[in-house]
């Protein structure tokens, strides 16, 4: 049976039931990440002494190989003719998909109480962002290096730098305009304002598939992300259940919730901010994906994304004259260190590997789901460390993202076989 690790992981014997080969311990993790999710014919082979039966189904994003061993083997396929319908963005939810998830939305969970105990305030902003743009490309390469000479060879093979500066260096640029924009509208919005424009990123990242990708979204899949945009404000506290019911009283301070929020200064940056990061998760969704048909390697485009964006750090740098004081200052962009500041900024690090290895194998749609998952471990972990019960709010929001996950999974636009 060939799953999308890639037939020489030990991993994916594991799973074949074949005989685990002896590979270096990062060879699995590479194996996550090197099949293609690109369409492929999908292989039916019968058991027993049936002779061999194929059908080839059309998909838009992902390979299915499926074994024809009992209980494995697909009915639509061997019906055929108008029953043979399947998912027209058949992103099926793989186990490199589910592990890499799973691993982001740990990493999103950990990073909050990891920064905060780690890195001190008065840190240089720009200076820990360089760092951490240096540790992501030295992890980045490792990993790389690690596939293997011919993995390398065939990656690096036509690769040139304008269709680097296409594939990553364009979506480099528009993360770092997005990071100005929210910025800005952090400063100028309340934070249920902030929330609830920021958690549209999923919407716009929907969008972005649909327009450059062709990935269609159906009527159940929109009513899934809607909910999930729900649960996540409702979990965070921006809305409440119980609130809605309440009347409200004058002079209680309700009213008062956006005195604080420009229009121009706020809002605007922030729907600006989420539209342009549905942009750049698409543009890389569609790299690691569909560049030079099979797609580059998470681990490479993330060494290209670090070098871009640490280019446009230093250019800022030194274009500026905070940018310079801060670096003539004693201690430079070290100042207020300690030697475990290190800890959080790698552990972000990692975040952006998982980032390119969940747009590879999920897309950047369903990294949404991903990260509202971390959100609720933080929440979960946060109130069973301070001994705190989770609210009716923070429940029925939980509650709501397994629905919505459910939803979108079960739920994907049919279209007939070609």
């Amino acid at each position: 049976m060939t799953l999308p690790f890639g037939s020489s992981s030990s991993l994916t014997a594991a799973f074949a039931g074949g005989v685990a080969t002896h590979q270096r311990p990062l060879r699995i993790l590479s194996g996550v990440v090197r099949g293609p999710l690109l369409p492929t014919a999908a292989n039916l082979a019968t058991f027993g002494g049936n002779n061999a039966a194929s059908a080839t189904l059309r998909t838009s994003g992902t390979a299915l190989n499926v074994a024809g061993v009992a209980g494995q083997y697909n009915p639509m396929a061997i019906m055929g003719g108008a029953a043979a319908t399947v998912a027209a963005n058949a992103d099926v939810l793989t186990p490199a998909a589910l592990i890499t998830m799973l691993l982001l939305a740990i990493q999103y969970c950990a990073q909050p109480p990891l920064t905060r105990k780690f890195l001190d305030g008065r840190a240089n902003k720009k200076g820990i962002t360089m760092v951490e743009e240096v540790v992501k490309f030295g992890l980045s390469a490792s990993f790389f290096l690690s596939c293997g000479r011919d993995f390398v060879s065939s990656e690096i093979h036509g690769w040139t730098l304008s269709s680097s500066l296409l594939l990553a260096g364009f979506p480099a640029l528009l993360y770092a305009t997005q990071g100005v924009l929210t910025y800005l509208g952090y400063q100028n919005t309340d934070s249920v304002t902030f929330n609830g424009l920021n958690q549209t990123k999923t919407l716009s990242a929907a969008l972005w598939c649909f327009l450059l990708m062709g990935k269609r979204q159906s009527v159940v899949q929109m009513a899934a992300l809607g909910m999930l945009l729900f649960s996540s404000l409702l979990f965070q506290g921006s809305l409440s259940f119980s609130k809605l019911f309440q009347k409200k009283v004058e002079g209680d301070g309700a009213e008062k919730t956006g005195a604080h929020t420009s229009f121009s200064k706020g809002i605007l940056p922030c729907m600006a901010a989420a539209f342009i990061s549905g942009l750049a998760g698409a543009l890389s969704q569609k790299g690691v994906q569909m560049a030079g048909g099979k797609g580059r390697s998470p681990y490479l485009y993330t060494m290209e994304l670090s070098v871009y964006s640490s280019f446009s750090l230093l250019i800022s740098m030194f274009a500026t004259k905070n940018g310079r004081k801060s670096l003539s200052e004693e201690g430079g962009i070290f100042k207020h260190w300690t030697p475990l500041s290190i800890v959080p900024i790698a552990c972000r690090a990692l975040g952006g590997i998982l980032t390119a290895m969940v747009h590879k194998h999920a897309g950047a749609t369903r990294k949404g789901f991903a990260l509202i998952l971390g959100l609720i471990m933080t929440g979960v972990t946060q109130s069973w460390i301070e001994g705190e019960s989770l609210s009716a709010d923070e429940w029925t929001a939980m509650v709501l993202v397994i629905l919505s996950s459910y939803l979108h999974l079960s739920y994907p636009p049919m279209a007939k076989v070609m």
